[in-house]
């Protein structure tokens, strides 16, 4: 009886390590008239709103795609989306809601491995020994897969530059992965509009919050510079305006 528990366990485990997608859900009060899940087998979003559905974007700072709508309902198809964290922007009419899309490694080979070794009766240590060995290829084909960063990413440095008429102002701050997100679906409103169309928006990794500020202070042109260990020279993400007097 132990055994057979400890299988089904064994087995529900690797199903949930074996979902596709993963969808967070938007709470805000905002977003609370658009209906937003995953189908059943996580390849699709679902999405269901009183008011009309003009277009869905899903992309990360390597990858954008754009779906046009144009009705109530849409099945966003999730197939061709490459594994990895996406912002998902809905517009509905004059609204834009964001929603963060995970999207993650199908482990078909390894699930269907585990479920022949079952079959044979494993006594409980050797089902133990199976399921480390399975989590063990989990973990080396998930990282040959996802290219991730050399230094871990601990913030982001953010310059907004906000134009406004004959002036503007400019804000510098410290953010997190949630903060850039929302600051560069902003921007990409913004710039669809008269008043906004003009805003900068540079985004930078950052490794050492400590030593970035300190190195900032010393250079007061980090923002050109060749190489760095606190922060990522290449920007994450950069949104640029060439006024021309043409």
């Amino acid at each position: 009886m132990r055994t057979t528990i400890t299988i089904a366990l064994l087995l529900l485990s690797v199903l949930s390590y074996a979902q596709k997608s993963t969808l967070i859900q938007n709470i805000n009060v905002r977003a609370k008239e658009l209906k937003h899940n995953l189908n059943k087998s996580g390849d699709s979003i679902i999405l269901e709103s009183k008011s009309h559905i003009d277009k869905v974007s899903i992309f990360n700072s390597g990858f954008e795609k754009k779906f046009i709508v144009e009705q109530n309902t849409a099945k966003i198809p999730l197939n061709n989306i490459p594994v990895g964290r996406f912002v998902t922007e809905v517009k509905l009419n004059n609204k834009l809601i964001i929603i963060t899309l995970l999207r993650h490694e199908v482990l078909t080979t390894i699930k269907k491995s585990i479920t022949a070794k079952t079959t044979k009766s494993m006594s409980s240590e050797s089902l133990l020994a199976s399921q480390n060995e399975a989590n063990g290829k989990m973990r080396v084909k998930k990282a040959e897969i996802i290219k991730k960063p050399n230094k871990k990413v601990r913030f982001y440095w953010i310059v907004n530059k906000i134009y406004k008429g004959h002036s503007s102002r400019k804000i510098m701050k410290i953010g997190d992965r949630e903060a850039v997100s929302k600051m560069i679906a902003q921007n990409k409103i913004d710039h669809k509009t008269k008043s906004g169309k003009y805003n900068e928006l540079t985004i930078w990794e950052v490794y050492d919050t400590t030593k970035f500020m300190r190195f900032k202070r010393q250079n007061p042109n980090y923002a050109n510079a060749k190489d760095a260990d606190s922060f990522n020279v290449t920007p994450f993400f950069q949104a640029l305006v060439t006024i021309s007097n043409d």
